[in-house]
């Protein structure tokens, strides 16, 4: 199994950071009700496992009959809010619940047109359905949903946190713990990526792979990424970074990669630093511009 699912949290005490939405989602929890909420942030910062939590919390015994998910990057026409999301908003809530929670994971993905639509069902059906969104880019969806929502940013996770987090998975699965410095290193990779940094450890763990090892390999499209770089071979630079966005990597950890395969890499003095600099330069950017327009600006700037 998974760890990221076996370990996925079923309470608000044990999501990880986001300190400022649990003091807020305490007190919904004690009046049964919350408002619609868009959650936006990195990818593997814990958004739609909160949003699980939160049926968990509210919903009880009854969250299966009263909870839906949909992920809008499979799900992101017009049609879908017109046939599929609307028929689960009419229908009547099971069990003794407050309301039926709808998730729509990655919204970011769902065309303009489907989300104008929803702002209808939310204010229809508000008596008895309340709506999650999860995002990675807020300013792909439409001003109107934004502001029917009270909305979150969901943080990149400290290393000292998810530190705590594998050592707890590593303890529950009577693994060894390896040497301190060692996981923190292997840490240091991800980001702030929560999620990820559980994967990679599972991986290495499960393949009986020493932890750099295992990052080397994570490493090897960064690799690849730069490759490209110097051979001016920028479009298949830019394709091989518009791939790694859309497997859910953040401009920040796609740039920790990157940085780390220039720092370990033989590159003359001058290519070394301005690789890093520009590397520098688009994590500093990475929290006000959309990923695909900060991408196209940092392979043009290497060039």
């Amino acid at each position: 199994m998974l760890w990221t699912e076996k370990y996925r949290p079923t309470k608000l005490s044990q999501i990880v950071g986001q300190e400022n939405f649990k003091m807020d989602a305490e007190n919904w929890v004690l009046l049964k009700d919350m408002p619609n909420l868009l959650l936006y942030g990195p990818a593997g910062t814990g958004k739609t496992a909160t949003a699980y939590v939160l049926g968990y919390e509210i919903l009880g015994e009854n969250m299966q009959s009263n909870f839906f998910e949909i992920n809008a990057s499979d799900d992101r026409k017009l049609d879908v809010i017109r046939g599929k999301i609307k028929d689960i908003a009419q229908s009547g809530t099971i069990g003794d619940v407050p309301f039926k929670i709808i998730l729509l994971d990655e919204m970011e993905n769902m065309t303009n047109d489907a989300q104008n639509a929803l702002k209808r069902i939310m204010e229809r059906y508000s008596d008895h359905v309340r709506f999650v969104f999860t995002s990675n880019d807020r300013s792909k969806i439409v001003y109107p949903l934004q502001s029917r929502c009270a909305n979150y940013y969901f943080g990149t996770v400290s290393n000292d946190s998810i530190l705590n987090v594998l050592k707890l998975i590593l303890e529950e699965e009577n693994k060894p713990i390896p040497p301190i410095e060692n996981l923190q290193t292997f840490i240091g990779g991800f980001g702030g990526d929560i999620r990820r940094a559980i994967v990679e450890l599972q991986a290495a763990i499960n393949s009986n792979t020493t932890l750099s090892v295992q990052m080397t390999k994570s490493l090897t499209d960064y690799q690849q990424i730069i490759e490209f770089v110097i051979d001016n071979k920028l479009d298949d630079a830019l394709e091989k970074l518009y791939a790694e966005i859309y497997n859910g990597k953040t401009m920040k950890i796609i740039c920790n990669g990157l940085h780390d395969v220039i720092i370990n890499g033989k590159f003359d003095a001058s290519v070394k630093y301005k690789m890093l600099r520009i590397i520098g330069e688009t994590e500093w950017r990475s929290e006000t511009v959309t990923p695909r327009v900060l991408a196209s600006w940092m392979i043009a700037q290497m060039k």
